[in-house]
């Protein structure tokens, strides 16, 4: 099915004036990559990431998970302007595991508030949705569970974190006139540590039982030994989260890739491990939220960027924190000594960032319907701060 047949689906005025074709050519990959900083360069909050980490993340030799997806990249043109784009995803083991009827989309950006523009642009995901297919539509992802997904629907007053989108508040409005629901909603939680550090108190009970069992304990992670360490990490992840809402496993590739990519950026006293018995059977990982540091580079590191980045982090550091990974092995779930080790390594690396500067940790993404989590969240008196919505609907050939 040919562009114009994707546009005159929503009408000649629109199909006129606009074009929306599959992203092919280098130069077509750079303008996909541009559009978000054209169009949100001064929306208020936004955070222009490093344009290169964008660049690779579309590249299947910077990006493994992209060799376990079907996917297309749409850039909708006017005259030789880029306007929006989207891609439209299939993920198998998605399908297998949890849906088998249905696709993805994600990337969703337009330069300006544009109802049409975005009814146009999902339209075009939907056609090549149905065309292998699929029923059913979701998102966004960006590609998947495991990298930037959900729309941002609340919470725009504040900067994201790391690897954590923005936007514009318009793409929920015109998400749902377009005939979108909520699938799920995913909270983002902001923990206020304060000059002192301390403890909640059922907390302070919690790392104090871990202290008096003998067979809990908890370590920094190696980075002698950085790969295995991460692989171990992971594979507690894989585990502790096999059962939750849309969860996709990290592939070996990926567990390598990640490593390598996280390596920079990933502290020794920033991750703990909490073992039981001799078991590994849980963690906390937790990264400076590099966001701080590139406010202001428009995502550009050469000529003079790189210099900036590295004085900030190096020798300024950053206030704030993200933690985009935790877990806890199956067995040990809704278990004692499971929920003490895991407060443990969660506030060993919380007072390690702590004398470090880290003054705000955010808890992200955490599921609406993930009851043990949120009560986790209310023992450190974290506060949730933003909303990201992945949204539905059905694919219906008019």
């Amino acid at each position: 099915m040919s562009s114009t047949d994707l546009l005159s689906r929503h009408g000649p005025s629109v199909g006129e004036k606009l074009r929306i074709e599959p992203v092919c050519s280098r130069a077509e990959r750079k303008a996909f990559v541009n559009l978000p900083y054209d169009a949100y360069r001064h929306v208020p909050n936004w955070r222009p990431p490093l344009r290169f980490e964008r660049m690779a993340q579309l590249d299947p030799k910077g990006n493994p998970g992209l060799a376990l997806l079907d996917h297309e990249l749409f850039l909708a043109w006017r005259g030789d302007k880029p306007v929006g784009r989207i891609a439209a995803i299939i993920n198998p083991y998605h399908l297998e595991k949890h849906d088998p009827d249905c696709g993805h989309f994600g990337f969703l950006d337009t330069l300006e508030p544009d109802t049409d523009l975005v009814g146009a642009l999902t339209e075009t995901a939907a056609a090549w949705l149905e065309q292998r297919g699929m029923t059913r539509m979701a998102g966004p992802f960006n590609f998947s569970v495991n990298e930037e997904c959900g729309l941002l629907v609340d919470g725009f007053d504040t900067p994201p974190m790391l690897m954590m989108g923005h936007g514009r508040p318009d793409y929920a409005t015109s998400l749902e006139t377009l005939g979108f629901s909520t699938a799920m909603n995913m909270h983002a939680y902001i923990c206020r540590l304060g000059e002192v550090y301390d403890r909640h108190p059922v907390t302070d009970r919690l790392v104090r039982q871990a202290e008096r069992d003998p067979g809990i304990t908890v370590r920094p992670i190696r980075h002698s030994h950085f790969q295995d360490e991460v692989a171990l990490v992971l594979d507690i992840f894989n585990d502790a989260w096999s059962e939750n809402w849309g969860f996709i496993p990290f592939s070996e590739d990926q567990i390598r890739h990640m490593a390598s990519e996280l390596r920079p950026l990933l502290r020794e006293d920033g991750v703990w491990i909490a073992s039981v018995d001799g078991e590994p059977m849980a963690f906390t990982l937790m990264v400076p939220n590099v966001n701080e540091a590139i406010e202001g580079l428009d995502g550009r590191l050469l000529p003079f960027g790189w210099v900036q980045l590295l004085n900030r982090l190096k020798l300024k550091g950053t206030r704030s924190a993200r933690i985009p990974l935790a877990g806890v092995r199956k067995a040990y779930h809704k278990k004692r000594r499971g929920l003490a080790a895991f407060a443990a390594a969660s506030d060993a690396a919380a007072a390690a960032q702590h004398r470090r500067g880290i003054r705000e940790i955010e808890l992200s993404w955490v599921l609406e319907t993930n009851e043990d989590l949120i009560s986790l969240t209310r023992l450190q008196n974290c506060e949730r701060y933003k909303t990201y919505r992945i949204y539905e609907r059905e694919l219906v050939t008019p």
